[in-house]
């Protein structure tokens, strides 16, 4: 079976067998428990985190200790710091494995390197970047625009795996709203498209 990082590289740029070897070799697996951090806040993200298995949230606590979830991923997703693997300074997230996982480790450094042996990465970077750039901005203006119930079945529809595995609690920090409150709002949805099946 081919390498799930290496896998959604070749969906973005093409890459030979032995640029594929050269990368593997330099990146590192790493299994956490659910629960377990893969990065703290305060701590440097020296590592671009690409899940092979199981699912991660980055989040942080703001002042009254409320967290607040920036992001969440699945298999095939990167997650992490970015300003923070960016810039290579403190970063102001926690990184924590929802369910017990596997992710792939790639170095910073080995990331600067890899720029210059294999030219196609920038451009898969630069694409996942802007991906990112992009998804955040949608974000932005779905909890500007829409209505709580409307930004839930957005995200259902886009992520439906997700609101299978991710915690209630995680996908309404997500949402910004209360883990009681999206409860409500799925039951009304729920028999709102039951009406809609029998109609």
């Amino acid at each position: 079976m081919e390498n799930l990082l290496i896998k959604s590289m070749r969906e973005h740029i093409v890459l030979t067998d032995d640029q594929a070897t050269w990368i593997i070799e330099r990146c590192k697996n790493m299994r956490y428990k659910k629960g377990h951090y893969i990065i703290r806040e305060g701590d440097i993200s020296r590592n671009g985190i690409f899940i092979t298995e199981g699912s991660v949230r980055s989040y942080f606590t703001d002042i009254n200790g409320q967290e607040h979830v920036i992001q969440l991923g699945i298999e095939g997703w990167w997650v992490g710091d970015l300003e923070s693997f960016v810039y290579q300074k403190p970063g102001k997230f926690y990184v924590e494995a929802i369910e017990n996982s596997e992710v792939t480790l790639l170095p910073y450094d080995v990331l600067q390197i890899m720029y210059k042996e294999i030219p196609a990465i920038e451009r898969y970077y630069r694409i996942m970047f802007q991906n990112a750039f992009i998804s955040f901005h949608k974000r932005v203006l779905e909890n500007l625009s829409m209505d709580a119930e409307s930004r839930y079945r957005v995200f259902k529809e886009k992520y439906p795996e997700m609101d299978m595995r991710i915690p209630q609690k995680h996908v309404a920090s997500y949402l910004g709203m209360s883990a009681e409150f999206l409860s409500k709002i799925k039951k009304r949805v729920m028999l709102a498209d039951r009406r809609n099946n029998n109609t």
